[in-house]
């Protein structure tokens, strides 16, 4: 294992981890404020989410050289960048 791929590891690793976190903190404060745009916000997280847990899961399997697999993680990026945009702009 070379040092770009280890380092590919432990920074989508930190995504990971990070992005669940963020989730859990805007999923309570939906909770708490029943604000729409906060859903949104907690929409995108969860997408980012799952997204990176694929990405991970894909790392370890090295599997990430298919086109198809590449491009499902980019349609996942393209639905976070539609949610973000919906939560920007929602009132």
């Amino acid at each position: 294992m070379d040092i770009i791929t280890l380092g590919t590891i432990i920074i989508v690793g930190i995504t990971t981890v990070f992005s669940f976190g963020l989730f859990v903190v805007s999923l309570n404060s939906y909770r708490k404020s029943q604000k729409k745009k906060i859903f949104f916000v907690s929409i995108l997280l969860l997408l980012f989410f799952i997204k990176n847990l694929l990405l991970s899961i894909l790392l370890f399997t090295a599997q990430i050289q298919n086109d198809v697999t590449i491009l499902a993680l980019e349609c996942f990026d393209l639905l976070i960048l539609v949610f973000l945009f919906i939560a920007v702009l929602t009132k």
